[in-house]
């Protein structure tokens, strides 16, 4: 059975690169942001090192619409499709020098530092820093340990990485990418948006439940996406061709957590990173300790935790 969407139906993923909307109409259903990036947007900052999520280098930081202003997580590149990204904002480490070539301060601490050799492995850490650097306003060391597991490191050492975590705040603001609710509202009423989700052949998200339905009804063999971190790997390790994709990150019912009484309901959308914080005193053993900081930030619950992909879950 053709699940493909019709021509006329077709609507490309659209999100926000340096305060420009980027309309991906030559990405495919399976395109990564890794492949995006480095291809057609030839931002060749972003590293491949593992292609399956382990290792760091491709880590970028995705920006999304929440509680009024913005969320910021860093990612993994390499098994993120593009497609998932509509609607959403993408910074990479060339976005965070200014123009007349000022280092943002968590690009000035790892100089400082002595963070970086080889420097493959840099682009990656910066902006798993960056996405911490947005989150607090001072790093302690278990923190700065947290935010960088599962980026690797073969020359330097973590020290001076984590020394420079830690100081970074202390080198003042920037003023190319200020923080604070100003400069988030600026950002988020940049954001693309668009009533109809992303429809490609291939590739189709729904906004409802309903429509979810629906369409699972319509083409039953296809296959339900939430973080993708390991059907990125179907991809990117074993060559796979997937069956049509129905998204469900776009759909708000899904990304949402209820507690009724003795029972806690946690969306098929809802990451780890946002289910732990519903955990009682005593999680799940497996997800905290198995997953790097990014690899939970998509990782969704319910194929998460049973995964027995060290972190990847």
């Amino acid at each position: 059975m053709d699940t493909r969407p019709p021509q006329d139906s077709k609507r490309f993923p659209r999100f926000l690169l340096d305060g420009e909307v980027v309309e991906a109409r030559d990405a495919t259903a399976t395109t990564t942001l890794l492949q995006y990036l480095r291809g057609p947007l030839g931002r060749c900052g972003t590293k491949e090192g593992c292609a399956e999520g382990d290792c760091g280098a491709c880590t970028v930081v995705v920006g999304e619409a929440r509680d009024g202003g913005m969320r910021y997580r860093a990612v993994n590149s390499c098994i993120r499709f593009v497609p998932t990204l509509d609607g959403k904002e993408v910074v990479t480490v060339e976005s965070l020098r200014a123009a007349d070539g000022t280092l943002h301060p968590v690009q000035q601490a790892m100089v400082e530092a002595h963070a970086s050799q080889c420097g493959f492995c840099t682009p990656g850490f910066v902006m798993s820093l960056f996405a911490l650097w947005l989150e607090r306003d001072r790093v302690k060391r278990e923190e700065a340990v947290e935010a960088i597991t599962g980026n690797l490191c073969r020359c330097t050492g973590y020290r001076p990485i984590i020394e420079a975590a830690m100081r970074m705040h202390a080198l003042g603001p920037s003023a190319h990418w200020p923080r604070g609710p100003d400069n988030a509202g600026r950002r988020r009423a940049a954001l693309p948006a668009d009533a109809a989700g992303v429809s490609l052949p291939g590739f189709h998200a729904p906004r409802t439940l309903d429509a979810l339905a629906d369409a699972y009804a319509g083409a039953p063999e296809s296959l339900l996406l939430a973080g993708g971190t390991d059907v990125g790997l179907w991809v990117t390790k074993q060559l796979r061709d997937l069956p049509p994709i129905l998204y469900l990150g776009d759909v708000a019912e899904l990304d949402r957590i209820d507690e009724r009484g003795s029972v806690l309901e946690i969306g098929a959308a809802v990451s780890l990173t946002d289910a732990s914080r519903c955990w009682p005193s005593s999680p799940p053993a497996s997800a905290p300790r198995r997953c790097a900081t990014r690899a939970r930030c998509a990782a969704t619950s319910p194929t998460g935790l049973p995964s027995a992909i060290p972190c990847r879950c």
